[in-house]
C-alpha cells in the first residue's frame, strides 16, 4: 500500500486506496464539492487474497500486471514508499 510521513501521504497520495480513503474525509470548506471515490466490489478475504496486487479487484486503474504480480515496494523519497505497479 503506501507509507510515508503524514505530510507526504496527505499532500501527495500515490496509491489508489490511499486516494479513496482521503476522499472520505469531509472538507471544512463550504464551497468544496464532494469528491468521494467509491470502491467497487467487496473487500477480499485476508485468508484467501486475490492473485497479484491484493487491491486489484477494487481498483478502477488495475491492469493485467496488477492481476498477475504482487507489486514491489517503490521508494518515492527516503521516507515515502508505495506498492503499486502504476508507480514501478
Amino acid at each position: 500500500v503506501e507509507r510515508g510521513t503524514v505530510d507526504e501521504v496527505l499532500r501527495s497520495p500515490q496509491h489508489p486506496y490511499t486516494r479513496a480513503l482521503l476522499s472520505a474525509v469531509p472538507s471544512t470548506r463550504l464551497d468544496a464539492q464532494p469528491a468521494f471515490i467509491r470502491l467497487p466490489g467487496e473487500t477480499p478475504s485476508p485468508a484467501n487474497p486475490p492473485s497479484g496486487c491484493h487491491f486489484h479487484p477494487r481498483c478502477r486503474q488495475a491492469t493485467a500486471v496488477c492481476r498477475e504480480r504482487y507489486p514491489e515496494t517503490t521508494a518515492l523519497s527516503s521516507t515515502h514508499t508505495v506498492r503499486c505497479h502504476l508507480h514501478a
